[in-house]
């Protein structure tokens, strides 16, 4: 058996999966082609979970940039893994906002099977996620969200909620903080006009959000900011104002449309250049971490998230419209058959949240 060297650089590379490595392992089954080690497409690094080392994987197998000495590849068989390590879960679609843009407005419901919970977090695990999201409509609005954060900390995963912040205060950011590892606030404009007229609060949004970021950052949450770009801001500067906050992220999306859920929105919808005016104008900030934003055009989130609806089943984004496939049916599927796993691990790269 002829163990396979981890330091190797390979000029052309087509997709790169990203996965956990730790330990020795051995690779099975590789071919020498012009030269070059490959591993058949169908052996691949197994998340081993001890948060050692990190390898990359392209199409064809080929590990690289790896730290592990070539004198310790011994022991381990390689195993197919995937590279998809996180899931948003709406778990209500209730919201106290109005945003114009939200391309989930016109959905209904909230998670009630609650004994489903733990079968549905099992799976994931099953399934290699490492994180939960939990989402909404507004997840604070959720009766039972306690419950299942402290379940989805209980069973190791990395654990993230994105609130419209409305809902925050002292009291529940220091219950949160016991199973939340992770807090998204969502702030579109340093104009509360703007922010108003996009149906996000009534006119002291911005000011809240301040109030609360402090409040997360003090009881040793991190800090993700989410901004979505419409006709109202494309050419708005939040450099200061998004340093001010003292985030560890700072997530940008281009306003995205959803047939039947936010189509009274049209007239807010970018082009192109517009949403890149936005990424000239800001893309140079450096968060305190060393950071930069992560820009997300409509076409990088069609498809490219594992979504659980309110239903506890999968959400999908085809041809911009919604559609499901029930929870049960993940079972026997791949994540790769429900995600566009080039979005995704084009998003994942730049984001390590453990």
């Amino acid at each position: 058996m002829a163990f396979f060297p981890f330091h190797m650089e390979i000029r052309t590379m087509k997709r790169e999966n990203i996965v956990h490595f730790s330990g020795e392992a051995e690779l099975i089954g590789f071919n020498d082609i012009d030269g070059t080690k490959q591993a058949n497409t169908d052996l691949c690094i197994q998340d081993c979970r001890n948060d050692l080392d990190i390898v990359h994987l392209n199409d064809y197998g080929i590990i690289r940039h790896s730290s592990i000495p070539y004198a310790t590849i011994t022991g381990k068989t390689l195993t197919p893994a995937t590279s998809i390590r996180s899931a948003n879960w709406h778990v209500t679609m209730n919201c106290n906002y109005n945003c114009r843009f939200c391309f989930y407005k016109n959905m209904i419901g909230e998670f009630k099977d609650i004994e489903k919970t733990r079968h549905i977090l099992e799976t994931l695990k099953n399934k290699g996620i490492e994180k939960i999201n939990f989402a909404g409509g507004e997840p604070l609005l959720y009766k039972n969200l306690m419950y299942l954060l402290k379940m989805a900390k209980d069973m190791e995963f990395t654990v993230s909620v994105v609130t419209n912040a409305s809902l925050l205060n002292e009291n529940n950011i220091r219950e949160l903080s016991s199973y939340v590892d992770w807090i998204g606030i969502s702030v579109d404009s340093t104009d509360e006009n703007i922010e108003k007229e996009l149906g996000r609060g009534n006119g002291c949004h911005v000011e809240h959000v301040q109030r609360v970021c402090e409040l997360i950052r003090k009881y040793g949450m991190k800090l993700k900011i989410n901004t979505t770009v419409t006709k109202l801001n494309y050419l708005e500067d939040m450099k200061t104002f998004i340093s001010s906050l003292r985030p560890d992220r700072w997530k940008v999306f281009q306003i995205l449309y959803m047939k039947g859920q936010n189509d009274d929105a049209l007239d807010l919808i970018l082009t192109t250049e517009e949403f890149e005016a936005f990424r000239r104008i800001n893309g140079g900030l450096v968060l305190n971490n060393g950071a930069t934003p992560t820009f997300e055009s409509a076409d990088d989130m069609l498809n490219s998230y594992l979504i659980i609806g309110a239903d506890g089943n999968i959400l999908l984004s085809n041809d911009n419209q919604r559609s499901s496939v029930a929870f049960e049916e993940l079972e026997c599927m791949e994540l790769t058959e429900l995600v566009d796993v080039d979005k995704c691990l084009e998003r994942e790269r730049s984001y390590e949240w453990n």
